[in-house]
């Protein structure tokens, strides 16, 4: 019949081809193989006992049949003229399916004898394809990976990075699945998935696996996608004892996604918006969620006017005023126009020029979750006359995707016609955890960099002078170490007055440090400040010297004169604007400590 798509053999074989690379298909495979020896052996038996005049009684048989899974040909008659060929067939796919189902019965206690006795490994705990993205990054750098899954997350890769995997399946959420992963000594723990609330399950039974735990902490990340559960998860780790045997870091996925976009396809090294050319994003998910403000937060450290972008999405106004609500820095460093235009009805060519301003949109972020929808819109915005950049965001390399990676060689067929478009396999260039900063505390040091960035340009000082008024991205590593630690040193301080971070929402209050909680936390500053002073070589004097490493306010708190003890109680009440900037807020924990 006309009009009736009918699946072709290619598309059966594909089927049967994905099938057979999971251990089910090998499984339905193997018992295949078992029920139809049974019958061919029966019936070649039959046949052989007919050509020598001989009778064969039914269990004898199914007995003669069954004899050949253990190696053991059955009795045949002394006259019998050679085998049948559904008996060939039999006495080879009998002991075939003996052997694969010897050894797959050897498979998750060998699993499991191979992950108790592992040491100094990485545990990996999740079932999507993020977790197997990871577990294959991991082994390829040599290092070896236990993978524990509640379900088959789908055929790992080949090579060294497979052999370095062992798969250990259970419930992550039981303490005794993690032991048997060898948890305790383990060098990291990995806990990956949407689930917010499974993933705070996972982390809890590691706790009560660790409690047994002889060597150093373990590093922990945990991947976080609720901010609700997140914060709950968040201050509950602020109340853990000093001596715990886990260091928890959380991070989110979508950001160190968008972190890689903006790292290795958007142009030579880090990308900034740095251009005053509006910007469009085309797919308003969590990913172009996480994009839109990580721009805003770059273009905000730039010091430089509102930059307009274009958001393009069916629910994008919605969306962008929950978002707003959050991250003031959208308000401040962004001016959003958003489509609510769904994404098979919209034509990006028509934002060439953004709400008719006249100017050009020369980059343009595709990040619909509908791979197949963004592909299609990519390929229709970047074709010419059009020369604009145009990147869109997949999950992993499809053969599409290779043709337009970054890492293309130069004089690709069709670069005259897409050469500014650009595929983003975001899970072939995941960003381990652990080779990120902890999300909260890489935010809040980005943020407390740019207020000191602006600080120094408002009192007049030049670039050129100063080689920390740069981009955040762009900073020196050592610049970095110091606004990592001055963030880390926000969270203890608000410990102290029994306090914690939590993310901003629309109802949150101002919040007001009391003078006794001002002096206390000026003093803890202070005392910060000159730790961080001596272990740099600095030592106490008269006057000011940068070269010989001298600086008069080396000493305690209370000999300080009034205008010092000033600035550090500055410092402590930029702690709510900083912690702003970078979406959180303060909320107080319960009772403030005596």
């Amino acid at each position: 019949m006309s009009g009736v798509n009918r699946p072709s053999w290619r598309g059966w074989a594909g089927w049967a081809l994905g099938a057979l690379l999971m251990p089910r298909g090998w499984r339905v495979l193997c018992a295949s193989a078992a029920a139809l020896a049974v019958v061919f052996g029966v019936l070649g038996q039959e046949l052989i006992y007919s050509a020598a005049n001989a009778h064969l009684d039914f269990l004898d048989g199914v007995y003669g049949a069954l004899s050949l899974f253990v190696f053991q040909p059955p009795p045949l008659p002394s006259n019998a003229v050679g085998f049948s060929t559904f008996y060939q067939v039999a006495r080879f796919l009998a002991p075939m399916a003996t052997l694969y189902a010897v050894a797959d019965a050897l498979v998750l206690p060998g699993a499991r004898l191979q992950a108790r006795f592992a040491r100094g490994h990485v545990v990996i705990c999740g079932s999507d394809p993020v977790v197997l993205a990871l577990a294959e990054k991991l082994g390829a750098r040599g290092e070896q990976v236990v993978l524990v899954t509640d379900r088959d997350p789908g055929p790992l890769g080949h090579g060294a990075a497979a052999r370095a995997i062992t798969r250990l399946v259970g419930d992550p959420t039981r303490p005794g699945v993690l032991k048997a992963a060898g948890l305790t000594r383990a060098e990291r723990l990995y806990i990956l998935g949407p689930a917010t609330v499974s993933n705070a399950a996972v982390l809890f039974a590691a706790a009560d696996v660790l409690v047994s735990r002889r060597r150093p902490p373990l590093a922990c990340y945990v991947e976080e996608s609720d901010p609700d559960v997140f914060d709950a998860l968040w201050m509950l780790t602020l109340r853990r004892s000093r001596d715990d045997r886990m260091k928890i870091d959380f991070f989110n996925g979508g950001r160190l996604g968008v972190r890689a976009l903006l790292r290795d396809v958007v142009g030579p090294g880090e990308w900034t918006p740095a251009s005053d050319a509006p910007i469009a994003i085309a797919g308003f998910g969590l990913f172009g969620q996480e994009l839109l403000v990580e721009i805003a937060r770059r273009r905000a450290s730039l010091s430089s006017g509102s930059l307009r972008v274009a958001v393009v999405d069916e629910q994008a106004s919605a969306t962008f005023a929950r978002l707003r609500e959050r991250y003031g820095v959208l308000g401040r460093a962004l001016d959003v126009v958003c489509h609510d235009v769904a994404g098979e009805e919209v034509d990006l060519n028509a934002l060439v020029h953004a709400d008719g301003s006249g100017a050009y949109i020369e980059q343009i972020f595709v990040c619909y979750d509908d791979e197949e929808l963004a592909l299609r819109k990519a390929l229709a915005t970047a074709r010419p006359p059009s020369r604009r950049s145009v990147v869109v965001r997949v999950n992993r390399n499809n053969p599409l995707a290779t043709a337009f990676s970054p890492d293309r060689p130069s004089g690709f067929g069709l670069d005259a016609l897409y050469g500014d478009l650009i595929v983003f396999s975001e899970l072939d260039r995941l960003i381990d955890p652990a080779e990120s900063p902890d999300d909260r505390l890489e935010l809040i040091a980005s943020a407390i960099h740019a207020n000191y960035v602006r600080l120094r340009l408002d009192f007049g000082e030049a670039r050129s002078d100063n080689e920390a008024l740069v981009a955040w991205s762009m900073l020196p590593e050592k610049y970095r170490s110091e606004n990592y630690d001055q963030a880390r040193d926000i969270e203890e301080k608000l410990r102290m007055i029994g306090a914690a971070s939590a993310r901003m929402s629309a109802d949150s209050e101002p919040f007001t440090f009391t003078p006794e909680e001002l002096d206390l936390l000026a003093r803890a500053e202070h005392e910060r400040w000159m730790r961080e002073r001596l272990d740099q070589g600095w030592r106490a004097g008269p006057e000011r010297d940068n070269e010989a490493l001298i600086h008069p306010d080396i000493k305690e708190y209370d000999d300080l004169s009034q205008e010092t003890k000033d600035k550090d109680i500055q410092a402590v009440c930029l702690i709510p604007e900083l912690l702003a900037a970078a979406g959180y807020r303060i909320v107080r924990l319960g009772a403030r400590p005596a």
